[in-house]
Formats: structure tokens, C-alpha cells, sequence
């Protein structure tokens, strides 16, 4: 069977187009022909294999499959985010540039690692002229805060452009990129129902029923989408003496709570259910279904998931 690569694709509209390995002439997919219907995350840059047909219009691609490599099918399994092998830029809907295929799956090796990563659904007037109009980038504000890469070599300086993303950033690069539906909880007990437009290493861009603002992510203690939204609160159960401190969020120039890197990670190795307590009270409990530098992400005993940040912990136990 033939390979290529996605050389476009519309997530809304579900069609898109395949550039060859072994000719010019692209193909057009529509999703109907995908064999595997539970695989949502098709984009610019998956390698995939196929059979050709002509259709009226030129050549149609049959009976698509998904050519991922064993990491992949395991993030997928775990609702985890994936960057195509050889992306470069940051992953949209009929966006994006191809780097060697050495390239990992969730790096960025260009000067836009730096940059705001923003929603970007592409116009394309070659292939979608009644397609709406893109969403660009605005001027980007580097940021002094670091991504930390626990894989990342300790003993040389790194640039934002060389890291790699974290599973947290993976995490709201695909909530920007599906335009989900969200809740993100901030301080004084506010649920805040937005979608997110934008990410720096420090504060994202939220779209409300207030409009579009920038919060920093300090503000935010946990975010979960909104077909979660009854489970997550129905789960919530509170520390009294902890809310009675009134603690607020933590400022920049405070360290964060000591939590054990390797304790957590054996739990979530192991599948041991851990209790998360916020430093406004909140109390949840499940297993870890992964952890960043700067969150972790819990699968509650009812199924949903929430997505807790370290800044916000006021303790952690593992049962």
C-alpha cells in the first residue's frame, strides 16, 4: 500500500488531503475512510498508508490507516495529545512545516517554541474558500518562566526552543486546538466556563461568556472539560481546617509545595489512588494518569479527569 503524509486536513468539515511519498499528486481523505474511527487526533504531518481509487475529481484515498509508532498507540490509549514525527511548527488545522523524521514527536526545534501557541484553524483558499478566516498569532511575549524537562540534560543552559513540551503543555495545546469546552478553577471558589485561545509558559488566554482575558496560571488551581463537569463536582469533597486558613494563590517570588517526584511516579506507575488536597480545601482522590513539572493529572474514582496544578497543592498522600 502507498504512504504519505497529512498535507491538510479540516477537523470540522473531515476532509483533507495526502501528500505522496512516491508521487506529486496529492489524494483526498475524507474521514469516512479512516479504518480507525476512534482515532481523533489525525493532522498535518501523520504518516499514514492507504489505498487509491479515482474519483471523479482525482484521486481518493481508501481504507486509511493511522501509522503510529508503539509510544503513540500507548498515548493514545491514555487520551494523551500526538505531535506527528517531523512537525516543526506548532500543530493546527492545515498548519505547519516538516522537520527530518529524527525529530520527537512532541518537539519543537524552530524559533516559534518561544512564541504563544494560539488557535490557529488554517484558511486555505486553495482548498476551502468558504472556510473561516484564521486565527494568527499575536505578538509574541517571551516569558521568564522555564519549561523544566526532567529528560532534558541538566549541565548545559537550554533556550525555551530546544525544550521539549511537557504532558501538561501537550494537554492545552489540544483543548486550543479541538476548541474544547472547559472549566478552569481559580481562587475565592470561582469556576470560571471558557475555551482556551492561547498558552505561554506562563498564562493563558481564555475565551468567556466576560470575553477574551489572559489569566497566569498561578490564578488557576485545576481545570477538567466540560462533559466531566458533574462528575469532577459531585467529587469534590473539602478540608475544613485547611479552607479555614484562607490561603490564596501562591505569588511568583514563593516556592511551591516539596512534592516527592519519585513517590509520585511509582504511584502512577503502580496505579496506587492518591489524595490531592488544594490550598483552598479541595480534596480529590484517584490515580495518576500523568504528571508534569508544573501539574498532575488525576483520573477520579467516578472516571472523569482533572487536571490539578502543583502551585495549588496544599498536600498530597498516597494510600
Amino acid at each position: 500500500m502507498p504512504t504519505g503524509r497529512i498535507k491538510y486536513y479540516n477537523f470540522d468539515k473531515g476532509f483533507g488531503f495526502i501528500a505522496q511519498d512516491s508521487s506529486d499528486a496529492d489524494v483526498f481523505l475524507h474521514s469516512s475512510a479512516i479504518k480507525q474511527p476512534e482515532y481523533e487526533e489525525l493532522r498535518v504531518g501523520q504518516r499514514v498508508k492507504y489505498s487509491i481509487i479515482e474519483g471523479e475529481k482525482g484521486l481518493v484515498a481508501q481504507n486509511v490507516e493511522v501509522l503510529l509508532t508503539p509510544t503513540e498507540r500507548r498515548w493514545l490509549r491514555q487520551g494523551k495529545a500526538i505531535i506527528p514525527r517531523g512537525y516543526a511548527g506548532f500543530p493546527g488545522q492545515g498548519q505547519g512545516q516538516f522537520a527530518s523524521d529524527d525529530a520527537m514527536p512532541a518537539s519543537h526545534h524552530d524559533a516559534n517554541a518561544s512564541k504563544p501557541i494560539r488557535n490557529r484553524r488554517a484558511h486555505d483558499t486553495s482548498v476551502s474558500p468558504s472556510g473561516p478566516t484564521a486565527k494568527l498569532p499575536r505578538t509574541p511575549r517571551p516569558s521568564a518562566m522555564d519549561i523544566k524537562d526532567s529528560t532534558a540534560p541538566t549541565q548545559e543552559a537550554q533556550t525555551p526552543s530546544s525544550k521539549q513540551l511537557s504532558f501538561g503543555d501537550l494537554y492545552i495545546l489540544k483543548q486550543i486546538n479541538f476548541e474544547t469546552s472547559m472549566f478552569f478553577a481559580l481562587y475565592n471558589q470561582l469556576q470560571l466556563p471558557a475555551t482556551v485561545l492561547e498558552m505561554t509558559l506562563s498564562s493563558l488566554t481564555l475565551n468567556s461568556n466576560k470575553g477574551e482575558q489572559q489569566i497566569a496560571k498561578t490564578d488557576v488551581k485545576y481545570c477538567y472539560k466540560d462533559v466531566d463537569a458533574e462528575r469532577v463536582q459531585a467529587s469534590v469533597d473539602t478540608d475544613d481546617a485547611v479552607k479555614a486558613q484562607q490561603l490564596t494563590q501562591l505569588m511568583p517570588d514563593v516556592q511551591a509545595p516539596e512534592i516527592d517526584t519519585e513517590v509520585v511516579q511509582h504511584a502512577r506507575k503502580n496505579g496506587t489512588s492518591i489524595e490531592i488536597t488544594l490550598r483552598e480545601g479541595e480534596i480529590f482522590r484517584g490515580i495518576i494518569d500523568w504528571v508534569s513539572p508544573y501539574e498532575i493529572k488525576l483520573i477520579l474514582e467516578n472516571g472523569a479527569k482533572v487536571v490539578i496544578f502543583r502551585h495549588a497543592v496544599y498536600s498530597l498522600a498516597v494510600d
